[in-house]
């Protein structure tokens, strides 16, 4: 178990060095903490977290491997990265703001391209996502619940420690 934020620095590296093949899972736990799951290839990170301002999050996570394929199935077509966005696509977009069947294709579009690592984005606009926002956990590896609480715990015992401010309510 790491800091979330050493782990989304070795993940962004990662995603940088091979862009494609990327999925990400955000879901809020019954505490109101952030759920992300990323998957690429065989690799899982599982993080929790807590915001903490609007600027700052703070949290735990772990790296597994990936058990069940099978979960992900229905959002192998929805491929996370970071795509760039011509001149003319942006204008086409802002264009078509009223015309649902019109920007539906054109994000169609820009979703089918492949990502690309972020420092090769040379436009001046970028396409970040498609991020996934399921109802209820997807399991992906054995002891992923036990970890939850685990990282549950941790990130408990860290907002105790650090910022006990949080823990109260507003007057």
């Amino acid at each position: 178990m790491l800091p979330s934020y050493i782990l989304k620095r070795e993940i962004f590296k990662l995603y940088n060095k091979d862009p494609i093949g990327w999925y990400i899972l955000i879901r809020r736990d019954q505490k109101g903490y952030y759920d992300t799951t990323i998957v690429h290839k065989k690799d899982v990170w599982l993080i929790k977290e807590e915001q903490i301002n609007p600027y700052e999050l703070i949290g735990f996570g772990f790296k597994g491997e990936l058990e069940n394929n099978e979960a992900l199935k229905f959002i192998r077509s929805y491929q996370f990265g970071f795509r760039p966005i011509s001149k003319k696509i942006l204008d086409d977009f802002m264009i078509s703001l009223n015309d649902e069947k019109n920007l539906s294709k054109l994000m169609s579009k820009i979703i089918e391209e492949d990502p690309v690592p972020v420092d090769k984005i040379k436009s001046e606009f970028m396409v970040q996502g498609p991020l996934i926002y399921p109802t209820k956990p997807i399991e992906l590896i054995s002891n992923q619940n036990e970890m939850d609480v685990q990282l549950k715990i941790e990130l408990d015992k860290l907002i105790y420690r650090k910022y006990p401010h949080l823990l109260t309510t507003y007057l």
